[in-house]
């Protein structure tokens, strides 16, 4: 009777609702998981505790495809990376032309982070200026981040134009659109307008207008960047070389080939795409989008488009404001001395 009693009493405690008191937690049933852990990781950027178990060219390779990461740090460490690899290696041994390299990162001028902006520059002065291959992809970016509306990304198009134009500035003016395309991007960020109206089917050029005042556009820093920058446009752009340049030119060259005549003429070109300047495939260009290969036909183009007197005027204007813009007024005049 005990033992049966007993046992009816531990099953009926399965059934029975224990009476808790208030404020008192339910107990746990016995077979309850425990959840109370958590889990831990550590994440490493390049996926590996060591880099020196990596092949350097995978390793390049990796970084230069994080350029087009949705993360800035990761962005801005990429760019480090190849920038210290370009700064210290032969370009000659790098994984990757140089020119692949610009492709890849000159989407970056854009970007809307200022470290990855001056991580870009710092990649673009370590690379070498003879090895860019065509310039004219890198110009295009350039001209947008140029009519950017932060005036930060402005600030970093300019610098990159003026590594363009200290390193490879004839190469800037000769290019497609390099010379045209570029003066008018200048002259839509200055609001240097022109008026001019067509007379018995002639245009006459000198009317100037400014839609919106020189000291608005932007800050006075901007500005002065601005002219200083189209000065040492219109400098390249307009200089003719003197005949003395031109003799000493063909001597030096004849000295280098001595006893042979012509010969690098006939050799394998040196760049890519080195008859381009032809467009022999390419779609019929425009006045803007044509090449201008010799300083007499930039000059020419200038005066036709009714550039040289919209530009003397506007120069004329920020030259009353004195200071630092005054002085990039007049280096500007300068500049267009070029054309007498």
């Amino acid at each position: 009777m005990g033992s049966s009693t007993k046992k009816k009493n531990e099953k009926k405690k399965d059934f029975k609702k224990p009476k808790l008191k208030v404020g008192k937690a339910r107990p746990k049933n016995t077979n309850a998981t425990d959840t109370s852990f958590s889990a831990k990781s550590i994440v490493f950027k390049q996926q590996s505790l060591t880099d020196s178990g990596r092949d350097e060219a995978a390793l390049f390779n990796h970084n230069l495809s994080l350029l087009g990461s949705k993360t800035d740090t990761q962005r801005r460490d990429a760019l480090a990376y190849l920038t210290t690899i370009c700064g210290t290696h032969r370009h000659q041994d790098l994984p990757q032309p140089v020119s692949v390299v610009v492709a890849k990162a000159q989407t970056l001028m854009l970007d809307g982070s200022a470290q990855v902006r001056q991580q870009l520059l710092k990649l673009l002065t370590a690379l070498p200026a003879d090895q860019l291959g065509s310039i004219d992809q890198l110009l295009l970016y350039t001209r947008a981040g140029m009519a950017h509306l932060s005036n930060d990304v402005r600030a970093t198009s300019l610098d990159v134009l003026d590594w363009l134009l200290a390193s490879q500035g004839f190469a800037v003016v000769s290019c497609a659109g390099g010379w045209v395309k570029t003066l008018r991007t200048f002259q839509n960020l200055l609001s240097w307008n022109d008026t001019s109206t067509a007379t018995g089917g002639t245009a006459t050029h000198g009317k100037w207008s400014n839609t919106k005042p020189t000291t608005n556009l932007g800050s006075n820093k901007l500005l002065v960047h601005q002219l200083t920058t189209l000065s040492r446009l219109l400098a390249i752009g307009l200089a003719r070389p003197s005949m003395e340049d031109e003799r000493r030119a063909a001597g030096q060259r004849a000295a280098d080939l001595f006893p042979l005549w012509h010969t690098d003429a006939h050799m394998m070109p040196k760049k890519s795409n080195p008859f381009g300047h032809l467009n022999l495939f390419g779609a019929p260009r425009d006045v803007e989008s044509e090449i201008y290969e010799d300083a007499e036909e930039r000059c020419e183009i200038f005066c036709e488009l009714g550039l040289d007197e919209i530009f003397k005027h506007g120069a004329q204007e920020a030259k009353k404001e004195a200071g630092e813009l005054g002085r990039a007024a007049a280096l500007m005049e300068k500049s267009l001395r070029l054309l007498d």
